[in-house]
C-alpha cells in the first residue's frame, strides 16, 4: 500500500512556523528585558557612584560633592559598579565594552548656580525662623537701596560743604588782605600828618605789596568757586538719577535740605562780581599812590630848596605842602567787602570733620570693644574657585532665594562674634568683602554696615523736625550768621550727615558688643546727642548704648549686606571658604574637582539566544544621568 507524507510535511512546516514565532517572541521579550535590565544597571551604578560623596563636606556644610578629577576617573568608577550587573546578567548575556562621559557639570560651573541649588534643596527643610515673604523681601531690598542712595548723596554734599568752607576761607583771605591794606593806608596817612615823607613812602610800599596779593587771592577764590559750582552740578545730576531709589518723602526732604547749595552758588555769583572787580580797583589805587609818592618827593624838594632872604620868614607852610599829599592820598580809597564770610567757630567745624576722619584713620579701634584681638587670618590661595573659575554666566535669583542663602551662610560660617580658635575666623565678613586677610575683611564689612546705618539714620533725622532744628542751631553757631543764610543751610546739612554718621558709629559699636540695633530709628531708639557728637570728635572714643530688644544683631546686618549683593560672586566666595576649611584635613581637596551632575553613555555587548547565526553578538547602548 502506498503511503502519503503530505500531512507530515504540512505539520512539520506548521511546527517550524510556530517555533519560529515562539522563538521570535522569546527573543523579543529577552531583548526588551535586557534593555530594561541594562538601564536599571546603569542607573543603579550611577547612584552608587554618586553615593561616594565627600563625607566631610556633608557633615560640615550639608553639601553633596563628588570628588572626581577627570572624565576617565568617573567612567572607571561607573564601569566598576556595572561589572556585578554584567556578571549576573544571566540569559541577558552582557559584557561591558566602554563608557563615555557625555556631560559633566562641576559645582564650580554655571556661575555658582549648582551650589545655589544644593543650598536651596537643603534649606527647604527649614533650619531658619521668622523668614519674610516675597513682599517683605521686596520692601527690605527697597530700604537697603534707599539707605545706600541717601548715604552716597550725603557723602557728596559733605564734600561740597568742605568746598564751601574752603571758598569762605579764600574769601576771608581776601577780606583780611583788604583790612591789612586799610591798616597800611592809615599808617601812611599818619606819616603824612607827621610830615614824614620817608615813613609815608615806606608804608605806601607795604600797602602796594599787600595789594599785589589781590590778583592771586582773587584767582584762587575764582577757582574754588568754579570747582564748587561744577561739583554741585554733577551731584544734582546724580541726585536726579537716584529718584527711583528714594521714596517720595525722603526725596522731598533731601531736596529741601540741599536746596541751600544752589542758593549759595547763586549768591556767590553776585559776590564774585564784586570780588573780581578788586584787581582793577587796586590798579587804579596804585596810580593814585604813585601820584602821592611823587608829590611827597616834590614837597621834600621844595622844603630842602627853600631859600628866604627875609629874616622874619618862618619857612614853607608844611601844613599846606603836606596837605596836598594828603588830598591825593584821600583818593586812594581801599575797598571793603560787605559780605559776611568765613567760619566763626572753626573748632566745632574741626570736631565735626574729625568724626568723619575716623572712618579713614581708625574705625576699627573706635568701634571694637576694649580688649578685642583682631584675627590675623589670611585667605590667600591661588586655587580658590573665585580665582581659578572665570565662568561669566549669570542667572536669575529670587529674593527669597537670596534670603535663604544668607540664612545658610549664617548657620554654617563664622564671624567676628564667633567663638573658637580657627586660623581664619571672619568667614561671613569674607563673604561680604572678599579681601585677603581677616583684618581687611572686618574693616570693609564694618564700613559697609556703617554705610547702611548712616543712611537709615539720616533718613530719620530728615523726618524729625526737632533734630533738624538742633542741627540748624549748631550750624548758626559755627557760621556766626543770624537767620537762615545759604551758608548756614549748607553747614546744617553737614551737621545732620555727621550726626547720622556718629550715630552709625555708636550702632556698629553696639553690634560688635553683641547687642541688637533696630533697622528703623525713632526718637526713643536714638542714642547720640549733638554734644556727645562733638565729644566724639574731640576724644575719638565712644561707647555703645542700651540694646534694642526688637533690633537686629551683627550677623543679621551681615545678611542684609549679602541680600542685595551679586549672587555669583557670593557663591564663589562660599566655595573658597568651604575649600579652605576642608583642606585642613585633606590638603588636595579642590572644589573645582567636585561633580554636581554627570551623564554617561555606555556600550555593552549582548548575545542573541535564539537567532544570530555565526555572529550572535550585537551592541547595546545606554545613557544614564544623575545630579545631586
Amino acid at each position: 500500500m502506498r503511503k502519503s507524507g503530505q500531512v507530515t510535511v504540512f505539520f512539520s512546516l506548521a511546527l517550524l512556523c510556530i517555533f519560529s514565532l515562539m522563538c521570535g517572541l522569546l527573543e523579543s521579550a529577552r531583548t526588551a528585558g535586557s534593555r530594561c535590565y541594562l538601564k536599571l544597571a546603569a542607573d543603579s551604578s550611577m547612584d552608587s557612584v554618586f553615593s561616594r560623596y565627600h563625607r566631610e563636606a556633608w557633615n560640615k556644610y550639608r553639601l553633596f560633592l563628588l570628588e572626581c578629577e577627570n572624565n576617565e576617573e568617573l567612567e572607571k568608577a561607573w564601569k566598576e559598579f556595572m561589572e556585578p550587573y554584567m556578571d549576573s546578567s544571566g540569559w541577558y548575556s552582557m559584557d561591558m565594552e566602554k563608557a563615555d562621559t557625555v556631560q559633566l557639570f562641576r559645582i564650580t560651573d554655571g556661575g555658582g548656580q549648582y551650589l545655589k541649588q544644593e543650598i536651596l534643596d537643603y534649606m527647604k527643610y527649614g533650619i531658619f525662623e521668622n523668614i519674610t515673604d516675597e513682599k517683605g523681601a521686596e520692601d527690605l531690598l527697597k530700604s537697603l537701596k534707599e539707605a545706600k542712595a541717601v548715604n552716597r548723596i550725603s557723602g557728596s554734599f559733605r564734600d561740597h560743604e568742605r568746598e564751601a568752607v574752603r571758598l569762605e576761607r579764600a574769601l576771608e583771605d581776601i577780606n583780611d588782605s583788604l583790612k591789612q591794606q586799610k591798616v597800611y593806608w592809615r599808617s601812611a596817612y599818619e606819616r603824612i600828618g607827621d610830615y614824614d615823607g620817608s615813613g609815608f613812602r615806606r608804608e605806601a610800599d607795604l600797602l602796594e605789596r599787600e595789594m599785589n596779593r589781590i590778583p592771586s587771592l582773587v584767582k584762587t577764590y575764582g577757582k574754588k568757586a568754579d570747582d564748587l559750582k561744577s561739583s554741585i552740578s554733577e551731584t544734582n545730576n546724580g541726585l536726579s538719577g537716584t529718584q527711583d531709589e528714594l521714596s517720595q518723602e525722603v526725596r522731598e526732604a533731601l531736596y529741601g535740605e540741599t536746596s541751600c547749595y544752589g542758593s549759595y552758588v547763586n549768591q556767590d555769583g553776585e559776590r564774585r562780581r564784586v570780588i573780581e572787580a578788586l584787581p582793577g580797583q587796586t590798579e587804579q589805587i596804585k596810580q593814585v599812590m604813585e601820584q602821592a609818592r611823587k608829590r611827597s618827593f616834590e614837597v621834600e624838594q621844595i622844603i630842602d630848596n627853600w631859600d628866604s632872604d627875609d629874616e622874619e620868614d618862618d619857612g614853607p607852610d608844611l601844613s599846606e605842602l603836606w596837605g596836598s599829599v594828603e588830598e591825593i592820598w584821600d583818593e586812594a580809597d581801599i575797598p571793603s567787602l560787605s559780605y559776611s564770610n568765613g567760619v566763626k567757630d572753626p573748632e566745632k567745624q574741626r570736631l565735626l570733620e574729625q568724626v568723619e576722619g575716623f572712618i579713614q584713620t581708625g574705625i576699627l579701634s573706635l568701634v571694637l570693644p576694649d580688649g578685642t584681638e583682631i584675627s590675623k587670618g589670611v585667605l590667600s590661595d591661588d586655587t580658590f574657585p573665585s580665582i581659578t573659575c572665570t565662568d561669566g554666566q549669570t542667572f536669575e535669583t529670587g529674593l527669597l532665594d537670596r534670603i535663604l542663602f544668607g540664612e545658610y551662610c549664617d548657620h554654617f560660617l563664622t564671624s567676628a562674634l564667633s567663638e573658637g580658635d580657627k586660623e581664619v575666623m571672619y568667614e561671613l565678613e569674607y563673604m561680604v568683602s572678599g579681601k585677603k586677610t581677616d583684618e581687611e575683611n572686618l574693616k570693609q564689612t564694618v564700613l559697609e554696615v556703617l554705610m547702611i546705618r548712616e543712611g537709615m539714620n539720616l533718613i530719620h533725622i530728615l523726618s524729625d523736625g526737632q533734630k533738624r532744628e538742633e542741627a540748624m542751631e549748631l550750624a548758626g553757631l559755627i557760621t556766626g550768621a543770624a537767620g537762615l543764610t545759604p551758608l548756614t543751610g549748607i553747614v546744617a546739612f553737614f551737621v545732620m550727615s555727621i550726626w547720622a554718621l556718629g550715630e552709625a558709629i555708636v550702632d556698629v559699636r553696639m553690634l560688635l558688643e553683641a547687642k541688637k540695633v533696630v533697622f528703623f530709628k525713632s526718637r526713643d531708639t536714638w542714642k547720640l546727642s549733638l554734644d556727645a557728637l562733638l565729644e566724639l570728635g574731640k576724644t575719638g572714643t565712644c561707647s555703645g548704648g542700651k540694646e534694642d530688644e526688637n533690633g537686629i544683631g551683627y550677623t543679621g546686618y551681615l545678611k542684609l549686606l549679602l541680600f542685595p549683593g551679586e549672587p555669583g560672586r557670593q557663591h564663589y566666595r562660599l566655595m573658597d571658604v568651604i575649600q579652605m576649611n576642608l583642606c585642613r584635613k585633606q590638603s588636595d581637596f579642590r572644589m573645582v574637582n567636585c561633580v554636581y551632575q554627570a551623564e554617561i553613555s555606555g556600550t555593552v555587548r549582548s548575545r542573541h539566544m535564539f537567532f544570530g547565526g555565526s555572529n550572535p553578538f550585537y551592541p547595546m547602548e545606554v545613557r544614564t544621568e544623575k545630579a545631586y
